[in-house]
């Protein structure tokens, strides 16, 4: 897979992941529409972010059957906190871009995080950390939505 195809596959990916929590986002003196606007940007920003990093990203392949996430535990402020092992099935050394989708009790996307994993030797696993962006509560799963393999 191309790695321009990938990049956009993975920004479509994390926009589609994130609108539905974000747009549920609103404070007490906020319209729905002020907290559509804010869902919006939120959804922009993040994707620009994720875009940022798939960018640097040449010739990389789609590789999430590499990649599978542990139970969710909590940190000491709060935040999910899953860990990550990833499998390099490729004949050679390879760094990976992993995009990590926290989900609710009901199923909802409560945040998402991308995870870098560099030199992955073939065959060998390797643990990573994702942990989210903001406090989390209840019960809560932690699901690869994307991971680049270059």
């Amino acid at each position: 897979m191309s790695g321009r195809r990938t990049r956009t596959i993975c920004a479509v990916s994390l926009m589609a992941a994130l609108a539905p929590a974000l747009a549920g986002c609103s404070d007490e003196s906020g319209t729905p529409s002020s907290a559509v606007s804010r869902a919006s940007a939120a959804v922009a920003s993040s994707t620009a972010s994720a875009k940022a990093q798939l960018d640097k990203i040449k010739g990389g392949s789609k590789a999430t059957r590499d990649v599978t996430a542990g139970p969710v535990s909590f940190n000491g402020q709060g935040r999910a906190v899953a860990r990550l092992t990833v499998t390099n099935s490729a004949k050679r050394t390879a760094s990976y871009t992993i995009l990590v989708n926290f989900r609710d009790a009901h199923k909802d996307l409560v945040d998402a995080v991308v995870v870098n994993v560099r030199s992955v030797a073939p065959r060998t696993p390797v643990k990573a950390t994702a942990r989210s962006h903001r406090e989390l509560s209840g019960k809560v799963t932690a699901q690869i939505g994307t991971a680049v393999r270059y």
